[in-house]
């Protein structure tokens, strides 16, 4: 994936954050969507990761903040939004989203060109985590999780058991299989 080089910089720096204070993280938001479905321009880079570890999250907010602008600066947000070189960083999980073994498992490593290799969420998980911002954000996010299922049952790439599994447990299965009778 080719993308402008002023993100370049502030990619790669994120990146480094992030695996040195989240292993586990998976890239969201368009920047992943862009590689299940028809790519759209994005301002900011999005991450999972488990900020319920509050100890961690304490180091990873001492450690930036001398470096660079992070909003909220204490401990107890699920959205931590971190400003390298301009660009926004943001930091997430949902409140009831497990970041489990099986979501780590399902993680799809690809290589950015200029910045690296970089691990984004399954087209199942970052389905659902658009189900599950659809209902604060609305029917936007709605179509791009439906983009996501829809070109993913086309290549071959999607567990609809496992998809309906993550929706049930962040109670958003109604929408999901909704989503699912409509492709």
């Amino acid at each position: 994936m080719e993308i402008e080089w002023k993100y370049k910089n502030a990619f790669r720096k994120a990146l480094k954050l992030i695996e040195r204070y989240y292993p586990d993280y998976a890239l969201i938001g368009r920047f992943a969507r862009n590689f299940y479905a028809p790519p759209e321009t994005t301002l900011d880079i999005d991450f999972l990761v488990n900020l319920d570890d509050y100890e961690r999250l304490a180091e990873f907010i001492e450690y930036v903040s001398s470096q660079y602008q992070i909003t909220p600066n204490d401990i107890g947000h699920w959205q931590y939004v971190v400003i390298i070189e301009g660009i926004k960083i943001d930091l997430v999980k949902p409140p009831a989203y497990r970041i489990t073994e099986e979501f780590i498992s399902k993680r799809r490593q690809i290589k950015i060109k200029g910045v690296g290799k970089i691990y984004i969420a399954s087209p199942e998980d970052l389905a659902v985590l658009y189900a599950i911002s659809s209902k604060q954000r609305g029917i936007k996010d709605i179509i791009k999780a439906k983009d996501i299922i829809k070109y993913s049952i086309a290549r071959n790439d999607f567990s609809e058991e496992y998809f309906l599994k993550k929706c049930k447990e962040n109670n958003v299965e109604y929408l999901c299989l909704s989503m699912l009778s409509n492709i």
